[in-house]
Order: structure tokens, then sequence, then C-alpha cells
């Protein structure tokens, strides 16, 4: 299985790409087995449809690169040191981070809910495996699109795609759920002009847009912003529910509107920045 799935316009005609690293439902048998939870429950850790979401993107001229394996298998938006000392056996060193601590490390501990993934530990050598596999030819492909994107434009404008369950969203009689979470780490990931562009379009097509609450953006957001070299990196939230039935996984009837919403917007953004 390749790690990731490349999908190219006949041009690339603007420096906005996308990565959707946590959208990849390929279970392998070799992973099932490791696991007593069902497929359902092992799902629950994706960014479900993500990848189909943002997929019309190449139309517009824009590279998207997608995980095809799953997150409970690897999660990309992890350091590759941020292992787990109590899932993988022989571990001498490792960087000791509030998700390791909460099990979601680069390789996780547990599903969404807190439910352990695994039947037994991992050894050192399975993991290492699985990094080598997996976790750096995805790496490596997407900073090679970032090099191609900004030898072409002199500028790069990553939107790093995800989807946030309604429990990560507070709700509450005297205000409006938000819809899209915009992360730009605080400021320091991109300019914040392009971040106000997107959140004001986003915002004009109907979504409730919030920035940085509840999410700022993770590691993929801070290891590949390098704002003095033009390299810019945003972390775009939506609302699962908005699009999907979470408990059925399955999208639900509003899919192609929101899609269609969504890609307005984006469309609208990536004129600003095309060639």
């Amino acid at each position: 299985m390749k790690p990731y799935k490349l999908s190219s316009p006949l041009q690339q005609s603007n420096c906005v790409v996308f990565n959707s690293p946590h959208s990849g439902s390929i279970y392998t048998k070799k992973f099932t087995q490791l696991t007593d939870l069902s497929l359902q429950k092992l799902r629950s850790s994706e960014d479900l449809f993500v990848d189909q979401l943002f997929s019309p993107v190449v139309d517009l001229g824009s590279l998207m690169l997608s995980a095809t394996f799953p997150r409970s298998f690897i999660d990309l938006n992890r350091d590759c040191e941020e292992l787990d000392p109590l899932l993988i056996e022989d571990l001498t060193s490792y960087k000791d981070t509030l998700k390791v601590s909460a099990g979601l490390g680069v390789i996780p501990r547990v599903v969404a809910d807190q439910t352990p993934i695994y039947k037994h530990r991992l050894s050192i050598d399975d993991v290492t495996e699985r990094l080598q596999v997996f976790y750096y030819p995805y790496h490596a492909k997407l900073t090679s699109l970032i090099k191609q994107t900004q030898d072409l434009f002199k500028k790069v404008i990553l939107l790093d795609c995800h989807s946030m369950p309604n429990s990560a969203i507070t709700i509450t009689k005297n205000r409006d759920p938000v819809e899209v979470v915009l992360g730009d780490c605080f400021g320091t990931s991109c300019e914040p002009e392009i971040v106000m562009e997107l959140k004001d379009l986003l915002t004009e097509v109907g979504f409730k847009v919030s920035l940085n609450k509840p999410f700022s953006g993770g590691f993929i957001t801070r290891n590949y912003a390098n704002p003095p070299n033009n390299v810019y990196v945003i972390q775009i939230e939506i609302l699962r529910s908005l699009y999907s039935y979470e408990k059925q996984q399955t999208k639900n009837s509003e899919f192609l509107a929101i899609q269609n919403r969504l890609l307005g917007a984006i469309e609208q953004f990536i004129k600003r920045f095309e060639d």
C-alpha cells in the first residue's frame, strides 16, 4: 500500500497546496489483527471524508496530498519522536508531550474516546518499520510538494485539512456553534492578512468561523510554516456533523451543499494567489 494519494491538476496554477493527513481509511489485516476493536471504533479517529470534501480543489489548479492509512495506525500530525512508553516496549528515548501522555502520540495508544487500541504492547522494531514505510515517505512527499510549489510561485500556502467532532465544540443556548476553525499558531504560521482573507470568505458563504479556538494548529502547521521564507500554513477544521452522520460514519444529505459552499470560498481565495 502506498502511504499517500497525490491528486494533481493538468497544470498547477497557484501556490495553494492542500493536505489531508487524517482521512485515510485503508485498514490492513496486519493492523486489525493487533486489536479487538471493531472497524467502526477504529474509524472514530478518522477525519471522516475530508479528502473527498476538498478533492475538487484539483480542478482549481491546486495539488492535494492525502494519507491512505488511518490516523489510528499512525498520526502524521505528530513529531516522529512523540512515542508512547506505555505502548512501545524497549523505548529508550521519546518526547514526553501532553499528546503522548494522553495516548495520542505518533503511534496512538487509544482512539477518539480514549479506548485502548492494542491487545499487546508493540515492539520498537515494529514501530520503527511503521514509521519508515508510512510516516517518513508521507512527510518527504509533502516536503517535496512545498519545494516544488515555492520554486514555481515563490510562495506557498499550505492548507492542512481536518474535521472536528461535535464534542470538540462548546454549544450553549446563547451562542451558535463554531463550524470552521482556522489555526495559524496564534499568528506565527501565516501572515494575518492571508488568514483573515480566508476567514472572511468562509464567513461570506455562511460558515461560523473561529480563529485558533479551540484548535490553533498542530505539528504540521508548526513544522512546515516558514513565513520569513514565504511558506505559510493554515490548519482548517470543519465541523463533521455539517456533512456526515458521525455515529453511522456516512455522508448526510448536506454533503454536496457543504462542499459547494466550502469550494466557493476556496475558489475565491485561490484566485487571489493565481499566477
